[in-house]
């Protein structure tokens, strides 16, 4: 039997198989928690105008006093409201009635204030908590909170989470006359099973989904290195156009069913990495602590643990290397 038949009867016999599951073992733990807060971070950011329209205060109206304060005044103001903050940003609008808004600090998820542009009052948060709480999940997503340098770490990681999937499918095929048992959760089976076959379901179900996130997400980042590949087939003005490949990633193209599906679906790498830890405990931490922690067995009630020591009574003496 050579190498492909193995492969399509006994995967599991094969060396190139048992290779790719050590590289996708250990790779998904390295990657996983990562992929878990993007993928999470991702299913929150797919409602993101949605959200950000819910939870946008409505501009405050004050009352007309005299004229409205300089620039400087009301950055004067501000600052004595707020004296460990760095103003950045001072908008005042063309209605006379509705009041300024203050930004305190450069980050997008920074807070920012209503200002009497005649008092120079402080008239509360213009940036609520639920506002806020948007911002940062959408950054997060986008560069981990870390600007252009964790954007350009997203960007590694959906290669790096595209080759996870491929050595995933690649694992997944269990042979030729057990392929259909590896589609589906078996009830019934003791816990070690019931990991494995749901891990590898959930894998092979969401495959799809999950390449194309991560080669979306490369692109977002990276779009030159695709543009020069797309390039080369006819379709390329369409492939090539990032508005397009944007809203295929966040699931923006077919309404709020298109963005309840990707929410849900956005917990399936989450639900891997979980499942895959559960099976390096079983594979690798589990079978060590026990080797770590075994004892050296007993002889006739002489602790053999203790070498070089001679016990009282019996004359013997446990040698120095057992």
């Amino acid at each position: 039997m050579n190498t492909w038949q193995k492969w399509i009867k006994r995967p599991q016999t094969v060396w190139l198989r048992k290779a790719l599951f050590q590289v996708h073992l250990w790779s998904g733990i390295a990657l996983g928690l990562y992929v878990f807060v993007v993928s999470l971070s991702g299913s929150l950011a797919v409602f993101n105008s949605e959200l950000y329209s819910a939870f946008l205060p409505q501009a405050k109206m004050v009352e007309i006093a005299g004229s409205r304060l300089s620039h400087d005044e009301l950055l004067a103001a501000t600052q004595r409201a707020h004296p460990r903050a760095t103003i950045t940003r001072i908008q005042v609008w063309k209605d006379p009635r509705e009041a300024a808004i203050v930004s305190l600090g450069a980050a997008t998820y920074a807070d920012q204030r209503f200002v009497d542009p005649y008092t120079g009052k402080d008239l509360g948060t213009a940036r609520p908590l639920g506002l806020r709480a948007v911002s940062f999940f959408s950054q997060m997503h986008m560069n981990l909170l870390m600007g252009y340098s964790g954007r350009l770490i997203n960007g590694a990681g959906g290669f790096l989470a595209a080759g996870l999937s491929i050595t995933g499918m690649a694992i997944w095929w269990p042979g030729v006359r057990r392929w259909r048992r590896s589609l589906a959760v078996r009830p019934g089976s003791n816990f070690k099973r019931l990991n494995w076959d749901l891990h590898s379901a959930i894998g092979f179900w969401t495959f799809a989904i999950v390449f194309m996130w991560a080669i979306t997400g490369a692109y977002l980042v990276f779009p030159k290195p695709f543009d020069k590949l797309i390039a080369l087939f006819p379709s390329a003005p369409l492939l090539t156009n990032v508005g397009i490949l944007h809203s295929v990633h966040v699931g923006d193209f077919g309404g709020w069913p298109i963005k309840a599906l990707w929410v849900v679906l956005g917990i399936a790498p989450p639900i891997l990495f979980v499942t895959g830890c559960i099976m390096w405990w079983y594979r690798v931490l589990n079978p060590w602590r026990k080797r770590a922690f075994v004892r050296r067995p007993r002889v006739r009630g002489l602790d053999l643990t203790v070498p070089g020591r001679t016990f009282e009574g019996s004359g013997a003496r446990v040698p120095e290397q057992l």
